[in-house]
């Protein structure tokens, strides 16, 4: 267990049952989960972690929470539980799949739903955040962002799935880190969409790497992944009208932000792991 001034930390497993214990003893009016076993591609190779990282521990989170009458709980929650929406915007509580379509989307979705039948008949609101394709700083070495970044920046094939015209709304850390602050304190439960307004496709971004890195990508086209959706978009009306938010970082600014940020720490970025199964 480390400290840093107002700041705790605790290895716990939250999978298990009795993983949060030992905070029973703090006061606490709010929980951010954020913790998952994020990937839709990777889900299919492990599903049993998936069900233990993101169901039963979610569960767990969500017992606790009811246990000891917790004011609120923030939870994480995805896009992938909409699968391909097209043209369409996806609406929360309305255009999720019956049916998810990945293992991670089946999971999250039963995270939210055991959420949502244990807390049900509590003093408990419980806010689920979904979020689309958050990329930043300090992101995951798994994101197809950051993986771009580094193999563009260190002169290694870039490998996309498929012909790269698949689009996503990438969400800047900024953004999403706000809309998880304005969240807190509301009266009710609410399901939010947390995501961009305008979808670009995976050689947009490419190409705004090479402008800001001043390095050109190898390209390698691979087959396109499983279960892999053309496009992901979410309808914004609901969380602007409930919290007055909206995104505000452009692709293009939190683009430069982030390469600009691997360049400031490729000391240790370049020996990361960049999975790419």
């Amino acid at each position: 267990m480390d400290k840093n001034n107002n700041f705790t930390f605790f290895n716990n497993n939250l999978s298990q049952e009795d993983s949060l214990n030992e905070i029973k003893k703090y006061e606490i009016s709010t929980i951010y989960h954020m913790a998952a076993r994020a990937g839709v591609r990777q889900s299919f190779l492990d599903p049993q972690s998936y069900i233990e990282d993101n169901t039963y521990a979610t569960a767990n989170v969500a017992n606790f929470c009811k246990e000891i009458e917790i004011p609120e709980i923030i939870l994480a929650s995805t896009s992938s539980i909409y699968g391909d929406s097209g043209e369409n915007l996806m609406v929360e509580e309305k255009d999720e799949k019956i049916k998810p379509p990945s293992v991670y989307a089946s999971t999250k979705l039963s995270g939210e739903s055991l959420s949502k039948i244990i807390l049900e008949d509590t003093n408990t609101n419980l806010i689920i955040s979904r979020f689309f394709t958050v990329y930043g700083p300090y992101g995951r070495p798994d994101m197809s962002i950051l993986r771009f970044i580094h193999w563009i920046i260190n002169e290694e094939k870039v490998k996309v799935f498929g012909n790269g015209e698949q689009q996503r709304s990438f969400t800047y850390i900024k953004d999403v880190v706000d809309a998880l602050k304005r969240m807190s304190g509301l009266e009710n439960s609410h399901t939010f969409n947390v995501g961009s307004n305008i979808t670009v496709s995976l050689n947009e971004v490419i190409k705004l790497i090479e402008e800001f890195s001043g390095k050109n990508a190898n390209i390698e086209n691979l087959e396109r992944a499983y279960k892999d959706p053309d496009v992901v978009r979410p309808n914004l009306e609901k969380i602007n009208e409930a919290i007055g938010w909206e995104p505000t970082t452009k692709i293009q600014e939190g683009i430069e932000k982030t390469v600009s940020w691997y360049k400031e720490n490729e000391d240790y970025l370049k020996d990361l792991v960049y999975v790419n199964e």
